[in-house]
């Protein structure tokens, strides 16, 4: 099993991630530790779910570029970035 994640308003091409349960689940712990709970609440498997650019705007305001657990530095830097996207692109849509 996979988590798909895309922009809202992605072209098809970019604006998409796909990450193992592992990473995700080590992304989330990472969220929770930096405040972002409420993002990472939101970040599981559905058939599809929506979390707004507000919600990731908040999110990215309590985050620091390194990370305090997870053990890829670069995982999570690139994770702030796909953020980043989304929030100046509607959001992430979650699909299953």
């Amino acid at each position: 099993m996979s988590f798909n994640l895309w922009w809202a308003q992605n072209d098809g091409m970019s604006g998409h991630v796909w990450l193992s349960v592992g990473d995700m689940m080590a992304l989330r712990d990472e969220m929770v530790i930096q405040g972002m709970e409420g993002v990472a609440a939101k970040l599981a498997p559905a058939d599809r779910a929506l979390v707004t650019a507000d919600e990731i705007e908040d999110a990215l305001a309590e985050a620091s570029e390194d990370p305090r657990t997870l053990t890829d530095a670069k995982l999570w830097r690139d994770w702030l970035t796909f953020l980043d996207g989304a929030r100046t692109r509607g959001g992430i849509v979650i699909r299953a």
